[in-house]
């Protein structure tokens, strides 16, 4: 995927030389140093993670209640949670129109997304009115629609191989005043929320971004900073630039995060309180916009770095996102709740990696999702991971948590 992925912005001669020029001229990049890491300090709109309660960035506790409420009061608590995925989010926007056709999608209470899942999330958030924006945004798109080839003497000066200049205009268009309106007004009258995440680069961590708060917020600057978000959660480090964020907007040039693809840390997530008590039934629904398994067949590496880096990192992605997975699915099952996934199909031939937006295989995916969600396809388990060794199954969790439950209501013995 990496080696055709360059080679698609480079011409196949050049690639070594772009390699050489790269290592030989870091020193003599235009960007000015960093020197001061801003890890510490909150941006708005994000949520610290590093305690047990979840904070907004001026520390306010989060409102009890706010984000596992049950908005739609019918005594259950509803996440869907969108993964990562590039081009093939696709087939989440399909999955989402063949969910609605049946009738049956309810109204998540908190949705979540990562990079692809990300992009999708907002319409996916504001409902079934939107699905089939979702599918025309995919159907159209193009690779000069996400982004634009460097030119070969510009790269060694460049964060990235590739500029995503034509997506983030894509996105201001998308996500207009009116959009923003919407999701605030969720916001404010149900206690709904729409989160999505990145990485910042500068400590790995997940950065959550609470694009309702975003949303809602009186600042001039509002779509910008829900624009960036989105960017971050999507920029894939090394293809895409890193999208920095000032965690003093009103300062910029003080300090600022460096924040890439959310899939470089988790693929798919829920919230990060969710492990604290519901009171109602808890849905988890996961819509994968990629292939879980490992790949069975053999594919002989040759030794040379492009294709060396392509198996590795490739591998990385698929354990990423199983680990992921299976962190939501353990979530899920540690509250009592219930687990529902579509993921694509392992026997889908594609015919295309996920960084080449192709039409055809847009179209292709989006009818593959729409007929899975149509037919009710929805996985209750699991599959098991040969890069997860020890894995638990749900029933062995439920049967767990009786016991766990049950030496709780216990009498205390005097």
């Amino acid at each position: 995927m990496i080696s055709s992925m360059f080679q698609r912005i480079l011409p196949s001669k050049t690639i070594t030389s772009a390699l050489i020029a790269g290592t030989l001229l870091t020193a003599c990049a235009s960007a000015p140093p960093r020197t001061e890491v801003p890890s510490q300090y909150i941006p708005f709109g994000a949520l610290r993670q590093d305690s047990s309660q979840a904070v907004f960035f001026n520390d306010r506790p989060l409102p009890a209640d706010v984000v596992v409420a049950d908005h739609t009061g019918d005594g259950q608590i509803v996440i869907l949670a969108l993964s990562g995925g590039g081009s093939y989010g696709a087939f989440g926007a399909g999955v989402l129109s063949g969910w609605s056709q049946t009738g049956t999608r309810p109204q998540a209470d908190v949705v979540t997304g990562v990079s692809t899942g990300a992009l999708l999330s907002t319409y996916a958030f504001l409902g079934k009115e939107y699905d089939a924006k979702s599918e025309e945004v995919y159907a159209n798109i193009t690779n000069k629609k996400v982004y634009e080839r460097r030119d070969l003497l510009s790269i060694p000066f460049s964060p990235s191989f590739a500029s995503q200049k034509p997506l983030r205009q894509m996105m201001e268009d998308l996500m207009t005043d009116e959009v923003l309106d919407k999701v605030a007004k969720e916001r404010r009258d149900k206690g709904r929320r729409l989160l999505v995440a990145s990485t910042d680069l500068d400590n790995g961590r997940v950065v959550v971004w609470d694009l309702t708060a975003l949303a809602n917020s009186t600042r001039p600057d509002r779509r910008t900073m829900y624009v960036d978000a989105l960017m971050a959660s999507a920029a894939i480090p090394g293809f895409f630039e890193p999208v920095m964020i000032s965690p003093e907007p009103d300062r910029p040039e003080k300090r600022t995060q460096m924040h890439v693809d959310g899939s470089m840390s988790a693929s798919i997530f829920v919230p990060p309180f969710i492990a604290s008590e519901i009171k109602q039934p808890l849905k988890v629904y996961a819509i994968v916009n990629s292939q879980i398994m490992e790949e069975r067949s053999e594919k002989l590496v040759q030794v040379n770095s492009l294709q060396i880096l392509e198996a590795s990192v490739l591998k990385m992605m698929r354990t990423v996102l199983q680990r992921s997975l299976y962190d939501v699915y353990l979530a899920t099952m540690f509250v009592g709740g219930d687990f529902y996934m579509i993921g694509m199909p392992e026997d889908a031939d594609l015919r295309a990696n996920q960084l080449k937006f192709d039409p055809a295989v847009s179209t292709k995916l989006t009818e593959i999702g729409r007929s899975l969600a149509s037919q009710n396809q929805w996985m209750r388990e699991l599959p098991r991971f040969d890069s997860l060794v020890t894995q638990v199954q749900s029933d062995e969790l439920l049967k767990g948590l009786r016991r766990q439950r049950q030496a709780t209501q216990q009498p205390t013995k005097r």
